[in-house]
């Protein structure tokens, strides 16, 4: 969220035009004294937010859970390649030597290719977090406009940016109460990345031909 606050930049002259010195110096400067006063500043915490409502918790728990998932399907995926290298070289004697290359260098690409699985999960795992977290800003989104509003706010700063600020200025139990009200869980899709760009590249071929 970025909030600009928009500076209005008065000049003596313009004003001495205007009339206004003909009234007194006193009303010269209250008038300025009231476009300069400090904006209203409230702090939100919004990691604390994401970690403490209910919909936090939901994405926290889900995500534990996709992530041993993960974990095992890669452990698996080491596990046959493995298997399936100490097996090649148990029949090495008995198989087409041609054969046997073929086979050994699917294996051998299929070995270096770990590290990039690993990424890869690790990236489906981002984005099905991203797009979870995104849905609760979607809902935080207008409590927090509302909230601001009934306090006359002018800015609105995340807590992580404030090196300290007064407990009145901090919003965030009133935004938790209402975005508990609004929404309790968030159902997070897994993303398959492989699969989608498979998807793309077969779109994009058929659009060609």
């Amino acid at each position: 969220m970025s909030v600009k606050t928009i500076t209005k930049t008065f000049s003596v002259v313009a004003l001495a035009a205007a009339g206004i010195f003909a009234t007194g110096h006193g009303f010269f400067t209250s008038a300025i004294a009231q476009e300069e006063a400090a904006p209203v500043i409230l702090i939100v915490d919004q990691a604390r937010l994401l970690a403490t409502s209910k919909a936090g918790k939901s994405v926290s728990e889900q995500m534990g859970a996709l992530q041993t998932t993960a974990n095992k399907e890669l452990e698996e995926t080491i596990g046959t390649i493995i298997a399936e290298a100490e097996e090649l070289k148990a029949k090495q004697g008995s198989m087409d030597e041609n054969v046997y290359l073929e086979e050994a260098k699917r294996l051998a690409v299929a070995q270096n290719n770990i590290p990039m699985l690993r990424e890869i999960k690790v990236r489906e795992l981002q984005v099905a977090e991203q797009r979870a977290l995104a849905e609760i800003s979607e809902v935080m989104r207008p409590i927090l406009k509302e909230i601001v509003d009934a306090r006359g706010a002018t800015l609105l700063l995340d807590r992580s940016a404030v090196m300290y600020a007064s407990t009145t200025t901090d919003i965030t139990e009133d935004v938790l109460e209402k975005l508990d009200g609004e929404i309790s869980t968030v159902k997070i899709e897994r993303i398959e990345l492989v699969k989608q760009q498979q998807l793309a590249a077969q779109q994009r071929a058929a659009a060609q031909q």
